[in-house]
């Protein structure tokens, strides 16, 4: 860099963003899609005094505060704001539904971004991040997701010794700076915009640790949760889940599998024509009951809880699915819409097993659900007669040695089988 370009930097704060994306550019060019999809807003001081996202990806920050630090340590903000875009936690916070509860999910968040960030040795600026070990006397630890540490902290800290803003990007709740959604000039990124660059970030991400192995282990995770559940669908299950679904769901065409209601006029006027009937879009309902027997160890569990994200997303549904747990006897029926909601599912048990109780639980559900979804390790009694009441029953062994016990009319997966992509 020639002394013009130095002095320029020193005394523009807009060049000294600038330099500072090139850098993290350089030290993470997996994530350039989103450091170039922040557009770059200068604010007062007094309105903002670092820097900040807002829900559309767009950059604000204060003049005074960029001038204030190097372009190493600005790089280091600029990845953290991009990893509160690549996590997506103003969607994240939205479905929780606590929106007085902003800064202890800003706290969770910042905590765990931060962590990824001290693995990879960044130098920070003067203002000091919130860390993992500040939060260590809750017991918050580096493997809970920001779901985790929110609830946790929700129970534990009475008053907020943290203040953090990262801006609505955190959150969705406009800040006074922010610039409208439509604004003329710096339009907000649309949803399904981000969307597209977080999937081509997560694909670059998983593509360098196959080249160079330098990605941190906790931003791989996400690339991998992002483009496969954490517990791969089988292949098998996502082609059955897809067409279960599918059929249900339908689409507005006409059909022969059922007689049409004015076919009995064609038959009084003696015609042998037969009329199609229309087939309506129904919502589809999932239900699935998860094995919690003394005999389901706790990685099982963990591993059928993760299976649950696979199947909240495959089926789209608002209203959710339908979680059952159960041993030798059905235990609380509970709803799950995202993954957020799985970290507060209750899976009580521990007892003897019958997944029979569980299916007849499921029978009494109001309404009645489509698809049932058995999670279990096949050590149980099975009903003898065909719950009618389900278009599909599949069962996921994670024992396969009980596969030749589960009944005819179940489709069986094997949880154990070779991963595929959902």
């Amino acid at each position: 860099m020639n002394v013009t370009a130095a002095n320029e930097i020193a005394h523009d704060p807009h060049l000294r963003v600038m330099a500072a994306r090139v850098i993290a550019q350089q030290r993470w060019p997996y994530v350039s899609s989103i450091l170039f999809s922040l557009k770059l807003v200068k604010v007062r001081h007094e309105e903002l005094s670092t820097i900040a996202v807002d829900s559309g990806w767009r950059l604000y920050y204060s003049p005074q505060f960029v001038l204030d630090q190097t372009p190493e340590a600005l790089a280091t903000v600029l990845l953290h704001e991009s990893m509160h875009c690549l996590h997506d936690h103003a969607g994240r916070f939205a479905v929780i539904q606590q929106p007085d509860e902003h800064v202890t999910w800003n706290i969770a968040g910042d905590a765990g971004i931060n962590a990824i960030l001290d693995e990879a040795k960044m130098p920070w600026p003067s203002v000091e991040p919130i860390r993992i070990r500040d939060l260590r006397h809750w017991n918050i630890t580096e493997d809970m997701s920001t779901e985790g540490m929110f609830y946790r902290l929700l129970e534990v800290m009475d008053k907020r010794p943290f203040n953090p803003d990262c801006g609505s990007i955190t959150d969705r709740r406009r800040r006074t700076y922010e610039l409208a959604p439509s604004h003329d000039v710096s339009p907000g990124l649309r949803i399904d915009q981000q969307a597209v660059v977080r999937d081509r970030t997560a694909h670059d991400i998983v593509q360098r640790s196959h080249t160079q192995g330098d990605v941190p282990a906790g931003l791989l995770r996400w690339a991998q949760e992002i483009l496969q559940p954490t517990v791969s669908w089988r292949e098998e299950l996502a082609g059955r889940m897809r067409r279960d679904l599918a059929m249900v769901a339908g689409r507005r065409d006409y059909v022969y599998t059922r007689p049409s209601r004015r076919q009995s006029v064609m038959t009084r006027l003696g015609s042998t024509v037969v009329l199609p009937a229309m087939r309506q879009p129904a919502p589809p309902r999932v239900a699935c009951v998860i094995d919690t027997s003394g005999s389901i160890s706790d990685s099982e569990l963990r591993d059928f809880a993760s299976e649950l994200v696979g199947i909240t997303r495959a089926s789209g549904v608002s209203s959710g699915v339908t979680v059952i747990p159960c041993d030798a006897s059905p235990g609380p029926v509970q709803r799950i819409r995202s993954r957020s909601e799985i970290e507060r599912l209750e899976l009580p048990g521990g007892g003897g097993t019958d997944m029979g109780a569980g299916i007849q639980r499921a029978q009494e559900l109001k309404p009645l659900p489509h698809i049932l979804v058995i999670f279990t390790d096949g050590h149980t009694p099975w009903p003898e007669v065909q719950p009618r009441e389900f278009s599909s029953v599949i069962v996921v062994l994670s024992d396969t040695t009980t596969r030749g016990d589960v009944p005819s009319w179940a489709r069986v997966i094997d949880l154990n089988e070779s991963n595929q992509t959902f």
